[in-house]
């Protein structure tokens, strides 16, 4: 995968084999949704309520007004910065173009059919047809990424195939099909930096699933695959949708536009460590790490360092995140400390993406993603209609920590700062809790308002999740789940995933996954 560069660097670096395609690109943008319902009169709903204090009153107002203002913000930054780069695309560099909207949340396979059906009539070659070549782009936020990573892979399946073959440097020039993403938004840049298929709504089951193409189906077994062809570019952070550091949570309601906003980045970091804490509680359920068999010792050893320091990297970003996110809370705001928490969101989202592509083959999540993932993937549309895909998985995080605590205690308290635990999760715990006490110093924050230092990875996520503006699971839901329904929900998930993607179900950790699943879920909606 290219580095990130700028859009219009790539461009114009790449300009003559991009032009060399015989078709028009087929460029996929993500459209802000309309700006209708942000008028006093919808966003008041349900104002017909008991009066309350003039006080709260005011002050709910407030709040009302400031989430309306960042609303019309990200909306015009995200329009902004696709028109731009559509500009750049068409004008600047005269490239043809086929353009395609998606205004939803997830592109659906209907969506998906729409536009390969619109890039085939334009002239794009497949692999079925004579060349195979063409070029997918897609602009803006994670839907517009995601529904451009589905096309190319159906478009362009040869681009898809085993790590031993030859990887593809991010020039384009490997022969086959190009897909060039361009994300602006943190979501964005996750799905784009991810090797993994697209996420797609399946409106039938009410589920979200990969877009395996018969080819990712066919590598199902080496659980390996990865996407050649593929560039991302990232266009500086001013230019982005980038959301505040910390956001005061409000439950939303069916019609309320607050669903729309892009996640605070507490939200994405506490994401982010929820999906890595489950990485390492994988990783020594399997007792195995990474690397695999035939390999050189040294090499596998290799391998462990290195990804157990991105590991730990990921687990102090996201952690620093956090805590300043929690004396954003206090009004103690500094410019600086925005910057920070850019930069380290960032980072930890490159560094995560490829830490989940090295465990991916050793681990339990291999099938079916992260606990958190599957959760959102299986739950998500049904019992949280609401709720943004990366918010749930924040949501994950405080019953993840305190389930980790409660069943291996050494592992996820201060006894691991002690270098008494040797277990992944157990590292994990020592670099949050570490990054958490340190930050206050680094970060040259009065020591009036320096947060408390927790003792165990438990008490530290209840902290943040009091703190931080993270919201609580139940708080997420529309109405109160039946715990029943919820199981019922994740068995049928998980055997439309084995059937979907031919990977045969039992053994004892789907078993360990089932009840990490269930205990993650009673903890967060009792919570």
């Amino acid at each position: 995968m290219a580095s990130l560069q700028p859009l219009r660097e790539y461009l114009r670096n790449n300009i003559t084999h991009l032009r060399s395609s015989p078709s028009p690109c087929l460029l996929i943008s993500s459209a802000p949704p309309p700006h209708e319902h942000l008028s006093p009169s919808k966003s008041s709903a349900g104002a017909r309520s008991a009066p309350s204090s003039s006080a709260s009153a005011s002050a709910a107002s407030s709040l009302d007004l400031e989430q309306r203002r960042q609303f019309k913000h990200q909306t015009q930054t995200i329009h902004s910065f696709v028109q731009r780069n559509t500009q750049s695309i068409t004008l600047e560099y005269n490239l043809k173009t086929i353009p395609c909207h998606i205004s939803s949340a997830f592109p659906t396979l209907a969506s998906v059919d729409e536009a390969v059906s619109l890039a085939r009539r334009a002239g794009l070659k497949g692999d079925s047809d004579s060349g195979g070549e063409g070029v997918v782009i897609g602009l803006g936020t994670g839907a517009a990424i995601d529904l451009a990573k589905a096309v190319a892979d159906t478009l362009f399946e040869n681009n898809i195939s085993s790590p031993s073959s030859s990887l593809n440097d991010g020039d384009g020039d490997h022969g086959g099909g190009t897909l060039l993403l361009a994300p602006c938004t943190l979501g964005g840049l996750w799905a784009a930096s991810s090797n993994h298929p697209a996420i797609l709504l399946d409106t039938k089951e009410e589920v979200l699933l990969p877009h395996r193409t018969p080819r990712w189906r066919n590598m199902s077994k080496e659980l390996s695959a990865i996407r050649k062809g593929t560039v991302v570019t990232m266009d500086p952070m001013r230019y982005w949708a980038m959301p505040p550091l910390y956001a005061p949570f409000r439950p939303a309601k069916r019609t309320d536009y607050s669903s729309s906003l892009l996640p605070p980045m507490a939200h994405v970091a506490a994401a982010a460590l929820a999906i890595l804490l489950d990485v390492a509680r994988s990783i020594d359920v399997v007792g195995s790490g990474v690397g695999t068999s035939n390999v050189d010792t040294t090499k596998q050893q290799h391998k462990q360092q290195t990804m157990m320091l991105d590991m730990k990297e990921v687990a102090s970003s996201c952690a620093s995140v956090l805590v300043l996110a929690t004396h954003e809370a206090k009004a103690e705001r500094h410019e600086e400390h925005i910057d920070i928490a850019q930069q380290h969101l960032v980072d930890a989202i490159s560094r995560l993406t490829s830490i989940l592509e090295q465990s991916s083959p050793h681990t339990t999540t291999s099938s079916f993603g992260t606990i958190p993932q599957t959760l959102a993937s299986a739950l998500l549309p049904t019992y949280f209609p609401q709720c943004h895909y990366i918010t749930y998985l924040a949501s994950t995080l405080p019953g993840l920590c305190d389930m980790l605590t409660e069943n291996s205690p050494s592992s996820s308290s201060s006894s691991s700062l002690n270098g008494k635990d040797e277990s992944m999760v157990g590292m994990i715990a020592s670099s949050i809790l570490e990054s958490s006490n340190a930050i206050d110093s680094t970060m040259q924050i009065s020591s009036s308002s320096k947060a408390s230092s927790p003792s165990s990875l438990s008490s530290w996520a209840t902290h943040m999740s009091a703190n931080a503006g993270l919201p609580s699971m139940a708080s997420l839901a529309y109405g109160t789940p039946d715990m029943n329904a919820l199981v019922n929900s994740l068995d049928s998930y998980t055997a439309l995933m084995g059937s979907e993607g031919g990977h045969a179900l039992g053994g004892s950790s789907l078993e360990d996954d089932y009840w990490v699943m269930e205990d993650i879920l009673r903890r967060g909606l009792h919570r």
